[in-house]
């Protein structure tokens, strides 16, 4: 019994040693595992923020946000205590501004320290733009206007923000219609300049909803910059919220109308547009030819009526441009079509279209005054361009497997006749030689720099969007990523270019 009593003490003595020992390195510890901004505790964030944990340092990128003060962490990990200079800190609770480094001491519960700093970055590469409407009203109506502030952040790149009052609608067709993030019309009480655009009331948030590359109206921009159409629209991307919810990166720029920085034509002068909603604007003509039917950006139809001078001067002089153009004659400076249209802003704007790939957009046309000759800018709505979309086999139900390259999108109706014209290939040769060898490779260049600047922001834009991997529309490639979306846009391009080069020396 003694022995039994004995060997029984020793194993209990045994374990109450091994249990030390056990615990011993708990007791040491002194350590974060997670270090995350939750929602639930951040009303300024729009979702869970995890930072990242590497040895001695926690970071993040807070991107939609201007700035990280009085953010609250959520923190986990072995410790007894977590201190901030000096005083206790609480997961969930205690708050810091974040806006500087902030130094996290970790104390164990036997004394053992450990320190952290604390780096959180809150600039994506672009522009915050804040909406408030009055009431906070939802914005419902292409026609109805809602009353609201509107503010814009300072970056590095643009010393001056913008605060202000305005009014907002929304805009588009189809974009309107069809998708969830919706673009937006918003005029301004005053004329002011905006990231460094020159000063006007009227602006446009692009929604980017369709293009998940968000580069692709960028680029038109880009090249019809590079290749000197008269006017370009001017334009940043920006990161929007609204009434206080993040709705994601969207492209500010300029609302195409005459103005003296931007059409800026004669008061005799016109900007039309052949536009594929042209029944639901206010007043529109059809040409008698060719049935084309156009609508007035300018002048303003409150200031003149179907079937006035005005009215009439513009329809017929479209209609003898195009009786010019399919006649007879055609090929004579005189009497052909060059009496009416600028060939070369013709083939600068054919060029840039088919360097892209455009499938769908609403040309433009500029009468800069009534003794001038028809050009065709400012470029606009590149969204299913760079091969984005294509009607598959079976029409536009089932998106194809990949939009062709080997394809000519703009060549029919005015320019299916214009390229039977030596003078014109003449031009559209001379054109594409300097496109290529110069403007091209700029382009290329400024788009790797555009895409550059969205890397942070598009994490939040498809965030609040999911949609990388789906389609979402008809017609429509789909990739898994970001950055795969960028690349086959790239792609596309070069191997777009290729093929046009090809093709424009059999001309």
């Amino acid at each position: 019994m003694k022995i039994r009593n004995f060997l029984l003490f020793v194993f209990f003595i045994s374990l109450s040693g091994c249990k030390d020992d056990r615990n011993e390195a708990d007791i040491q510890k002194s350590e974060l595992t997670s270090f995350i901004f939750k929602k639930e505790n951040n009303a300024k964030l729009s979702w869970d923020i995890t930072c990242d944990i590497k040895d001695n340092t926690i970071t993040a990128r807070i991107s939609h946000l201007t700035s990280a003060d009085g953010l609250v962490p959520s923190f986990s990990g072995s410790f007894s205590q977590v201190e901030v200079d000096g005083e206790i800190q609480h997961s969930g609770i205690s708050s810091q501004n974040f806006n500087n480094i902030i130094n996290y001491k970790v104390i164990s519960k036997n004394g053992t320290e450990h320190f952290y700093q604390v780096i959180i970055k809150t600039y994506s590469g672009i522009p915050i733009v804040k909406i408030e409407t009055e009431n906070k009203l939802e914005i419902v109506s292409k026609e109805d206007y809602v009353n609201g502030y509107i503010s814009i952040s300072k970056t590095p790149d643009f010393d001056s923000g913008f605060e202000g009052p305005m009014h907002i609608r929304g805009r588009g067709n189809a974009t309107w219609e069809s998708y969830p993030k919706k673009p937006y019309r918003i005029k301004l009480d005053e004329k002011s300049e905006i990231l460094g655009m020159p000063a006007d009331k009227d602006w446009v948030l692009l929604a980017e909803y369709c293009d998940k590359s968000m580069i692709r109206n960028a680029c038109s921009f880009e090249l019809s910059q590079l290749v000197g159409l008269p006017w370009t629209p001017r334009y940043r991307h920006v990161e929007v919220f609204l009434n206080g919810e993040y709705n994601g990166v969207y492209m500010l720029c300029e609302h195409v109308k005459v103005a003296k920085n931007r059409a800026n034509i004669e008061d005799d002068g016109y900007l039309i547009e052949n536009d594929n909603y042209w029944d639901r604007e206010p007043m529109w003509f059809t040409t008698e030819r060719t049935g084309v039917h156009y609508t007035f950006k300018y002048p303003d139809t409150d200031d003149f009526s179907e079937g006035d001078e005005t009215y009439n001067f513009i329809k017929n002089y479209m209609d003898a441009f195009e009786n010019a153009l399919f006649g007879s004659n055609f090929k004579n400076a005189d009497q052909g079509y060059r009496k009416y249209a600028d060939a070369r802003y013709f083939a600068k704007w054919y060029l840039l279209q088919e360097a892209l790939g455009n499938i769908d957009t609403n040309p433009y046309y500029v009468l800069e005054s009534r003794s001038g000759k028809l050009k065709m800018y400012p470029v606009w709505d590149f969204e299913w361009s760079l091969g984005l979309a294509a009607a598959g086999t079976e029409g536009w139900a089932k998106p194809p497997v990949v939009s062709p390259v080997d394809k000519f999108y703009r060549k029919d109706r005015y320019f299916s006749r214009m390229f039977e014209d030596p003078y014109f290939t003449n031009i559209i040769k001379e054109e594409w030689r300097v496109m290529k060898e110069e403007r091209l490779p700029v382009l290329k260049e400024n788009v790797k720099n555009k895409a550059e600047s969205l890397k942070y922001a598009q994490k939040n834009n498809f965030n609040r969007w999911e949609i990388l991997g789906e389609y979402t529309s008809v017609g429509l490639t789909k990739f898994e990523t970001w950055q795969e979306e960028v690349d086959y846009a790239v792609d596309f391009l070069n191997k777009r270019i290729v093929w046009l080069d090809s093709e424009i020396q059999k001309l």
